[in-house]
């Protein structure tokens, strides 16, 4: 794959008015971290608002707390904030060269085009796109065309190119291993894990009741083994990005259909 899906997660703070200068600052460690203020219309107050603690779908760690990290960051940094109002968290696409991709589907219809791996700088890229795929619909050149073409592959990222591909490879070894817990009783209730059963692996969800639904644990994309998102409640794809809710129901793709249902909900067993 020429690039990878991550989940990205935002808080908004109350701060006081003008405590914070208006711009919108980042850092540069991994995980990185940006912030931005908003002025909520007819408010006394501003909103800190602050983003970051990405990692790749389906391969963050299931005991990290994303929204507490970003406060503990954001209160060291900007003691001035009040309280945390909201959280809410997205999807990003990033190139292995962080570049870009508008123009022509590769392999496609030659009317099919495309605008993707925004890195998350969707207003910007997106305005870009825009430029870009209006010239060439109307078959006139853009100077920027062969920078964002699809098809594009260069030497600078190859080694990125082959990282990317060997860790989506490495996640197939998931077919093979045991399971995050060997039985139902084993899931705390509003959370679920993977169990073995056999040759498969099952995707399984506890409610706050106690009740059982049960699915495959096999995407049904490309067949890599999805894991418990315990922050956002989600099975999560570590090879493409493809995300389901509790009960396998699909909620992003590239996956288009559901997790398959097992059996029926049920009352958790040894």
């Amino acid at each position: 794959s020429k690039q990878a899906a991550y989940r990205t997660y935002a808080i908004g703070a109350r701060i006081p008015r003008g405590s914070v200068p208006h711009g919108l600052y980042w850092d540069t460690p991994d995980p990185y971290h940006y912030v931005r203020v908003h002025r909520p219309e007819g408010a006394d107050h501003e909103m800190l608002i602050v983003g970051g603690e990405d990692h790749k779908t389906g391969q963050g760690d299931d005991k990290a707390d994303p929204f507490r990290s970003l406060e503990e960051w954001t209160r060291k940094r900007f003691p001035m904030i009040e309280n945390v109002e909201y959280t809410w968290s997205g999807q990003i696409i990033e190139p292995v060269d962080y570049m870009g991709y508008v123009g022509k589907n590769p392999g496609g219809d030659e009317h099919i085009y495309i605008a993707t791996g925004d890195s998350g700088n969707g207003m910007t890229n997106g305005t870009l796109a825009g430029v870009i795929l209006n010239e060439l619909v109307q078959g006139r050149p853009h100077p920027w065309t062969s920078l964002y073409d699809p098809s594009r592959m260069r030497l600078r990222s190859a080694g990125t190119y082959l990282k990317e591909n060997a860790n989506m490879g490495l996640q197939m070894k998931d077919h093979f291993t045991g399971g995050d817990v060997a039985t139902f009783e084993q899931i705390p209730p509003g959370t679920g894990a993977v169990i073995r059963r056999g040759p498969s692996k099952i995707a399984v969800y506890r409610d706050e009741s106690g009740i059982v639904s049960q699915c495959s644990a096999v995407c049904p994309h490309l067949y890599c083994i999805v894991d418990w998102n315990n922050t956002e409640k989600t099975w999560d794809c570590p090879c493409h990005g493809s995300r389901f809710d509790p009960f396998g129901k699909v909620v992003n793709g590239p996956a288009i259909a559901d997790l398959r249902p097992i059996g029926r909900r049920s009352e958790a067993k040894p």
